[in-house]
């Protein structure tokens, strides 16, 4: 995958000469950090990609790009595995598929979202 393919993918097109810099002080904001840190695993072209917590620390706006930036990749053909804890009512409709675990790791259920999962 070339890098201005994945520079779309992840929605950082447009900075694509911004230098990183400080978090909050100067550079790439928090959300834009996390999608260049997809898009670095995105460059070595896997199949499947695990992501821990990725909408953690973002405001709403944030959260709903890397949602995004989720389903474009998801739509080249690759999988996505996420844990995340807290969901908003958006952005677990954005899932495909649940796994839902007790603390203990005992699964709960595990298929897709229907039309009334949050219901």
């Amino acid at each position: 995958m070339f890098i201005e393919e994945v520079l779309e993918l992840v929605e950082l097109t447009t900075l694509r000469e911004a230098l990183v810099g400080l978090p909050e002080v100067n550079g790439l904001s928090t959300g834009q950090r996390t999608r260049l840190t997809i898009a670095v695993e995105l460059v070595a072209n896997p199949s499947i990609l695990f992501m821990d917590e990725p909408t953690t620390c973002l405001d709403a706006s944030a959260a709903a790009i890397i949602m995004r930036t989720i389903r474009n990749i998801v739509n080249t053909g690759r999988t996505i595995a996420c844990t995340i804890h807290q969901p908003s009512i958006d952005i677990f409709e954005a899932f495909d598929e649940l796994l839902l675990m007790t603390q203990g790791g005992r699964e709960v259920y595990f298929g897709p979202l229907g039309e009334r999962s949050c219901h």
